[in-house]
């Protein structure tokens, strides 16, 4: 399978759009332009960046505004801080006129990798001679300067990732879990399970990209938390990665709700397919709910009925793990950190 690509990210008129009018005025001021006070930054939207996340590819910033782009751009995008395109380092480079200034840097930083160039200035001569210089694949998609980036262009980049790419590669994911995200719960209104399990395990990049949206902290990167499931409101149940050089299926399974409640449920993998199997879900598990205690009642409105397909696993999977569910949470949280006070410490 080839590498997945690089995805050079321009700015002006492509994450943020200048809308109707002389392009000229928008930016006669580069330095108030590339500043947190400048009232434009309101255009940039979080939802383009997260299918951006979505698509798999190393995000770089490839843009006029340098390392201002971690400083001001990625925090009110969520994503994070990515490199940056050196243009100064090509000086030396000769390039037929015409061709944009941006172009033969862009060549150089992938080094023959595939890589998806979005900018509003894309030029037929950059295409030819990206054709020329490049060895790998290349998409170079022009946006229109006055929408932006829009779902349109996404729809394109993500048709040529899948012909040209392929793929991404699918995650090793263990027996227990695996038999937890092929089952089907039952919302019954309420009264069952509210949990949707993923095909895969969430990226890493996609992840990080909810958790600094969420916690306001541009700095947390996703690798902690690899969730497989989630709730209607869209809250995480996911293995988290606590447990230094211990393999995924040795990790806790915890919940992260989108209001800012928390449980840990299932001390690793296969007690969490029993917890599963027991019929309880997410919500049933108190966030204060403390260590060592033994018993917790669902809510009253809740009917509690055995997963016949999942208790039929774990008897498979795990048949010495079968115990209470209140015992199944309660050993959960044996020696591991507090996860209320792990999530308020990434919050900013």
């Amino acid at each position: 399978m080839t590498q997945r690509p690089i995805v050079f990210l321009d700015i002006d008129g492509t994450l943020l759009p200048f809308g109707p009018g002389d392009r000229s005025q928008a930016v006669h001021d580069p330095r108030a332009w590339r500043a947190h006070s400048n009232p434009q930054l309101g255009k940039l939207r979080r939802a383009p960046s997260y299918d951006l996340v979505r698509l798999g590819g190393e995000l770089v910033w490839a843009s006029a505004w340098g390392h201002d782009a971690n400083d001001v751009v990625a925090p009110i995008l969520a994503l994070g801080r990515l490199p940056v395109v050196d243009f100064d380092e090509g000086d030396d480079d000769v390039v037929p006129g015409g061709v944009h200034w941006k172009t033969a840097s862009l060549v150089r930083h992938a080094a023959g990798r595939p890589f998806i160039w979005l900018d509003d200035e894309i030029r037929d001569l950059d295409q030819q001679w990206v054709e020329a210089a490049h060895p790998g694949p290349a998409l170079l998609h022009r946006v229109s300067p006055t929408s932006g980036l829009t779902k349109d262009d996404l729809a394109v980049v993500t048709a040529w990732i899948r012909e040209a790419v392929g793929p991404p590669a699918a995650d090793d994911i263990p027996p227990p879990l695996r038999a937890i995200m092929d089952a089907r719960f039952d919302y019954d209104d309420g009264k069952g399970v509210d949990l949707e399990p993923y095909p895969a395990l969430e990226p890493v990049a996609e992840t990080g990209w909810w958790l600094r949206h969420w916690t306001g902290n541009p700095d947390v990167t996703g690798e902690k938390l690899r969730p497989f499931a989630q709730d209607s409101s869209g809250g995480y149940v996911c293995s988290w990665m606590i447990r230094p050089d211990a393999e995924l299926v040795d990790q806790p399974v915890v919940y992260v709700g989108s209001e800012g409640d928390v449980a840990v449920l299932a001390g690793d993998a296969w007690d969490a397919l029993w917890f599963f199997a027991h019929g309880f879900g997410p919500h049933d598990v108190p966030s204060e709910f403390e260590v060592g205690e033994r018993y917790f009642k669902p809510d009253p409105e809740r009917t509690v009925r055995t997963h016949i397909e999942l208790t039929r696993a774990a008897g498979r999977l795990a048949p010495g793990r079968r115990r209470p569910v209140e015992q199944i949470v309660a050993d959960a949280s044996a020696g591991l950190p507090d996860l209320r006070a792990w999530v308020d410490d990434l919050c900013r």
